[in-house]
């Protein structure tokens, strides 16, 4: 993600993502809460810089804290080394909507490691939260010339790999939870899924890929350069998810809840009641440079000027979108799954 609190600011459509899945915290949180003593761990795999995780921490603290309202409660975020962790903590520190504001007794924290492997001691988590994370791969597992995204190539040799390594990390990560939960415990996950007729996304990943082709076009990128521009992200299906537990690949984790539901577009609501087409272009590629530009810009020759080319790509993507405005069609998955005690 970008860094310098960019995502913090542009990433309404992840915020909007993540409510579907409140209901699911809620109910862990409750659980947690009426049948456990002591102090609790609530863990935030894929944190980014924090803001939008700040509501969520927020309940679930509250709701493990009912009829305990001095209860010590440990909130872990973790992500890569990489991420922007001070953004974090400054929201942490003084945002108003921090989850630290009017509470005591919270103790956060934050780790640096990806959640591909255990991070935390074995049977040592309550909750697992993971909201808009869990399309990101470990690596990008093959580069394509005819798209950003190798899930949305011609190659069926490419989309086989992707989707070998969508396998692979789910079962690691599953594989790591299953570690530190509790007997008890329960892991609650929104992230980006996949239609049964549509993988979803494609609209706006197609219309960031010829962005990119137009910069190509007009000399700012090589043909090399373009073909290193494959993101690692990709949806999965129900059918993906539930595959590591339908083969019995892992034994006491139990699915209490697996949804496909279409994902929201606050961007296509607000161009619905201002008509600004304008604005509906820069809010997407605002968010699409936060969640996707470093990635991408990462691909270029080092001696390049990043900043100007993302600005390029920004500006040919907002007027490709203002040009074609229509709302995103896209899935997320919910999920909520409990270690047997």
């Amino acid at each position: 993600m970008a860094g310098g609190g960019l995502y913090n600011r542009h990433s309404g459509l992840q915020q909007a993502n993540l409510q579907s899945a409140l209901p699911l915290l809620e109910a862990a949180a409750r659980s947690i809460g009426a049948r456990s003593h002591g102090p609790v761990t609530i863990v935030d795999y894929g944190a980014s810089q924090g803001r939008n995780s700040m509501v969520p921490m927020g309940s679930a603290i509250d709701l493990v804290r009912v009829g305990d309202g001095s209860r010590a409660v440990q909130i872990v975020h973790t992500d890569l080394p990489s991420n922007d962790f001070a953004s974090l903590f400054a929201v942490l520190d003084h945002d108003p909507a921090s989850y630290m504001a009017g509470r005591d007794g919270i103790y956060p924290s934050a780790i640096g490691r990806s959640y591909f492997d255990q991070i935390l001691p074995a049977s040592s988590v309550d909750i697992g939260w993971s909201s808009n994370a869990l399309h990101w791969m470990s690596h990008s597992p093959v580069a394509v010339d005819d798209h950003g995204w190798a899930i949305f190539s011609q190659s069926a040799e490419a989309r086989a790999a992707v989707d070998a390594v969508l396998a692979d990390d789910w079962l690691r990560f599953l594989e790591a939870r299953r570690a530190e939960l509790r007997p008890g415990g329960q892991l609650i996950c929104q992230f980006m899924g996949r239609g049964p007729d549509s993988h979803g996304f494609e609209w706006m990943a197609g219309h960031f890929w010829q962005s990119i082709l137009s910069l190509r076009e007009e000399g700012w990128l090589t043909m090399a350069e373009t073909w290193r521009m494959t993101a690692p992200s990709a949806g999965r299906s129900i059918e993906q998810v539930a595959a590591p537990f339908a083969s019995n690949g892992l034994p006491g984790l139990v699915i209490d809840h697996l949804s496909l539901v279409e994902s929201p577009d606050p961007y296509w609501d607000a161009y619905v009641r201002t008509g600004d087409a304008a604005l509906l272009g820069r809010q997407w590629a605002a968010m699409m440079r936060a969640a996707n530009g470093p990635n991408l810009i990462a691909a270029v020759d080092p001696s390049r000027d990043a900043a100007k080319l993302l600005d390029l790509l920004v500006d040919r993507l907002s007027a490709r979108i203002a040009a074609d405005p229509q709302r995103s069609q896209a899935f997320n998955i919910l999920l909520a799954v409990r270690r047997d005690a």
